[in-house]
């Protein structure tokens, strides 16, 4: 009884099932080539085509130092609650807080302000060239280069006897 369940599981005849097992494991044991619609449409035509190249590896970017940053807006959450604290209750306000200085930003050699990679290699190049002719202008001209920060502030960039600004 055992044997006619085997041989009649998929509805095949006896004859037919004795064709279809070795014909049926020839097939599955075979690896099928995956299809590529691509190929076949380019099939009888000109157009060679073109092999993907392998995707590049990424390079691991730099550590993230969240804790760091988390730290400093928690301190600076901290010091604007002491301020809104001491003006409610009229007492002097506490000092400030230090500035917290970002370690991924690069300074700049001539005028020591911070940026980040792209835009430092941007400034350092500007402010290079910025210094060589103040420094350029001040040796011909024999007089101090006043340069306009702001509507409030000069600042004279060369130390000269005897001048003045006003």
């Amino acid at each position: 009884m055992g044997w006619t369940v085997l041989l009649f599981v998929r509805g095949f005849f006896f004859a037919s099932q004795l064709r279809h097992d070795p014909i049926c494991k020839k097939v599955f044991n075979k690896k099928r080539k995956p299809f590529s619609s691509l190929k076949q449409r380019l099939q009888g035509t000109e157009i060679t085509t073109v092999k993907k190249q392998p995707p590049q590896k990424k390079q691991p970017g730099k550590k993230s130092n969240w804790r760091q940053h988390h730290e400093d807006f928690i301190k600076t959450i901290q010091s604007a609650k002491q301020v809104t604290k001491a003006l409610r209750e009229g007492r002097p306000l506490p000092p400030l807080p230090p500035p917290s200085i970002n370690p991924d930003y690069i300074q700049c050699p001539h005028c020591s302000r911070r940026f980040n990679e792209a835009a430092a290699q941007r400034h350092i190049k500007f402010c290079e060239e910025q210094a060589a002719r103040r420094a350029f202008a001040a040796k011909t001209t024999g007089q101090a280069l006043v340069s306009k920060h702001c509507h409030t502030c000069l600042v004279v960039e060369a130390d000269l006897p005897n001048y003045s600004l006003w």
